[in-house]
């Protein structure tokens, strides 16, 4: 499976044109699974609800039809995150568009900093889909903070984690190393670049978008304030292999009576 992050620096609120140059990045670097941002299309700095429910699309709007229609062109399945509107919420959310039709939506379980604001927070839970052999799960950005988010997609039978994330703390990089080789997983975590100042208040983006392999090893490293697009091949079955050593198995030892008592 070959796999493109595509780390991106959006206009703020410029939706339509974001839109646009993200499907125009996909379209120059052919790839079976695509992964972008958070909020991927439209900035991150939201400084009030109205203005964030302003930029929110529902599941029918024509941006998301957009990214359906690039599926099919590509005959790829695209994730990227949105501010989703739904039932009278918002939810900071990423979808998975797949060239056959199938869509799954995910919206993040765990919310940073002014996010708790604005946004609802994400009610779907944790789950993977399958796409040309490989099992696909979906977090959003400061979920990788808490272990339990990777460790219950690679419990679900994750292969890779599609990691949408607008980063701005130095540390996420550096830590899907271990939790890439704790859960014998693939993670690509794809971020954006720049800054955005709102209002009194300014948030710089850490790029250096990275996909880490099973055992740690660091198959990809964007810049850290340029946008790229960043292809990789890998082989979704080294992720199945649990097995540290001829008499260790990292998920068969696991003693989960002895961790909550």
């Amino acid at each position: 499976m070959k796999i493109a992050l595509v780390q991106f620096k959006p206009a703020f609120g410029e939706r339509d044109r974001n839109v646009e140059r993200l499907i125009a990045l996909c379209r120059r670097n052919p790839a079976d699974l695509y992964v972008l941002p958070e909020l991927a299309y439209t900035g991150y700095q939201f400084v009030s609800a109205e203005e964030t429910r302003s930029l929110a699309d529902d599941l029918a709007s024509p941006r998301i039809d957009a990214f359906r229609a690039a599926a099919r062109e590509l005959d790829a399945t695209i994730v990227f995150g949105f501010p989703e509107t739904s039932g009278g919420s918002v939810y900071n959310a990423s979808l998975a568009v797949l060239p056959d039709g199938r869509d799954y939506l995910y919206r993040k379980t765990h919310l940073f900093y002014k996010e708790t604001l604005y946004f609802a927070p994400g009610d779907t839970g944790f789950f993977v889909f399958e796409f040309r052999g490989a099992r696909i799960g979906l977090a959003i950005c400061f979920d990788w903070f808490f272990p339990e988010s990777f460790r219950t997609l690679a419990l679900k039978g994750a292969d890779i984690i599609a990691h949408c994330s607008n980063l701005v703390m130095p540390y996420c990089q550096k830590a899907d190393f271990a939790a890439a080789v704790q859960n014998r997983i693939f993670i690509a975590t794809v971020n954006r670049v720049g800054s955005e100042r709102r209002e009194d208040e300014t948030l710089t983006f850490t790029g250096e978008s990275v996909l880490v392999s099973p055992k740690g090893e660091y198959l990809l490293r964007g810049p850290a304030e340029e946008e790229a697009v960043l292809v990789a091949e890998i082989n979704p079955e080294h992720a199945r292999d649990k097995s540290v050593n001829r008499y260790n198995d990292a998920f068969a030892m696991r003693r989960p009576e002895m961790y909550w008592r």
